[in-house]
């Protein structure tokens, strides 16, 4: 199989799970838009949290600190598939909820300037990582539903069921070391670009 075949496996073999994780993250993101004032009271302690810490100058906007930040959210995220991806789903509805309170708040163009030079690479990530977590869940059924103590060939069975969940595993395993590139590159636009951009993007709409 060349690398082209393995990319096309890769993709069909993980495609549910990432789909599951995009469809839980957009639908709390567009229903905390539209409805912001049923998700406020979950939003507002994070976000003024952000704000505080711009303004009292302890929020660092540095490449470093934003891919730390980022990835260990992504990590957490892809380790909740150990305990049946309920941590992982409430980190896609939260930061849902998070981004889409937000963006209630702000107009739309000023939201879209200054949010979507990185949030495209962040939010893909984090779509990623639920998928991720969702495909960790996987492999840890797989290997429980090759226990069966009454057969005969339960050991057959077993080694069977742990071959397949090890393949499983590695399918994570490789969407969370390769989602590291994209939070790498929105951390460096976020630190970098993005106030430039969404600037110029402001000036550009406010003297057309």
């Amino acid at each position: 199989m060349n690398i082209k075949e393995e990319i096309i496996s890769f993709y069909h073999r993980n495609k549910y799970h990432v789909l599951l994780s995009l469809l839980i993250f957009f639908t709390f993101t567009l229903l905390s838009y539209f409805f912001p004032s049923f998700f406020v009271s979950l939003a507002m302690p994070t976000i003024q949290g952000m704000q505080e810490g711009a303004k009292a100058g302890t929020l660092v906007l540095s490449t470093a600190s934003l891919f730390i930040n980022n990835y260990g959210v992504a990590l957490m995220m892809y380790k909740g598939g150990i305990l049946l991806s309920i941590p992982t789903m409430y980190l896609l509805v939260y930061n849902g909820i998070i981004i889409g309170v937000t963006g209630a708040q702000l107009p739309i163009t000023y939201y879209l300037a200054y949010i979507l030079p990185h949030g495209i690479f962040e939010i893909t990530a984090i779509i990623i990582a639920g998928g991720a977590g969702f495909r960790l869940t996987h492999a840890i059924i797989t290997v429980l539903s090759g226990i069966k103590l009454n057969d005969e060939n339960s050991s057959e069975i077993f080694f069977n069921h742990l071959h397949l969940a090890l393949k499983i595993f590695i399918d994570s395993a490789i969407m969370i070391i390769a989602l590291a590139v994209l939070l790498l590159i929105a951390a460096f636009v976020e630190a970098n670009l993005s106030i430039p951009i969404g600037k110029m993007f402001v000036n550009m709409i406010s003297t057309a």
